[in-house]
């Protein structure tokens, strides 16, 4: 039964294990599995297994220097206790041996790194997939703005089979050049007034010109 998305669509499978799992349902990708992404209840991603899709070793990325430090700075960000990282207690990767739950999860923040070391197509896809579940509700009146510009643009395609509306779009064309001739007039003649103004104070015998 699906319960309330978290990125897309999530499934929880009834297994009876420590960590329960969750299935978030993105985009589909041709040709692969990876619109699949499992997650357990603390909402940490199963990397081991998306690794082993892939044929690659999940510790092949953790062992690395600037994701040991990335974790750290994440934990240490979200007032965790780092040490605790990279261990079967951890926040941001934790690491199970053995057991019903065996595997390496990771938290969102580093999840995504991870997966454009594993494919960067696949971090994309992802991430159009979390951005497209997210969206906000459908409003009311966007949908009715956007009917409204649909229906603009078929009247607008209609009427320009009509030779009188074209005229008419030549003549407002004209209208607005007419006007803007008009505006750059009137902005010359208060310039030029102003100068006259301020001529006639700095000397006040002087009349200002009609």
């Amino acid at each position: 039964m699906l319960t309330k998305p978290q990125i897309c669509g999530v499934t929880k499978t009834k297994k009876k294990m420590k960590q329960t799992e969750n299935e978030i349902a993105l985009v589909s990708i041709p040709g692969t599995k990876e619109n699949i992404f499992r997650t357990n209840d603390d909402g940490l991603f199963n990397a081991s297994s998306l690794a082993k899709e892939y044929g690659k070793d999940v510790y092949g990325y953790l062992r690395g220097q600037k994701v040991k430090d990335f974790v750290l700075g994440v934990s240490i960000e979200y007032e965790l206790d780092p040490e605790l990282e990279f261990t079967d207690k951890g926040n941001i990767v934790r690491v199970i041996s053995g057991g019903t739950a065996p595997g390496t999860w990771m938290h969102l923040d580093i999840f995504i790194k991870f997966l454009g070391w594993l494919d960067p197509k696949l971090e994309r896809d992802f991430l159009k997939g979390a951005f497209a579940a997210n969206r906000k509700p459908d409003d009311p009146l966007q949908r009715q703005l956007a009917e409204t510009e649909a229906r603009i643009k078929t009247l607008r395609k209609k009427l320009s089979r009509n030779s009188l509306y074209k005229d008419l779009l030549r003549k407002e064309k004209e209208a607005q050049q007419l006007q803007k001739e008009i505006d750059k007039g009137q902005k010359s003649w208060r310039q030029n007034m102003l100068k006259k103004v301020k001529k006639a104070l700095d000397n006040p015998h002087r009349r200002i010109a009609e």
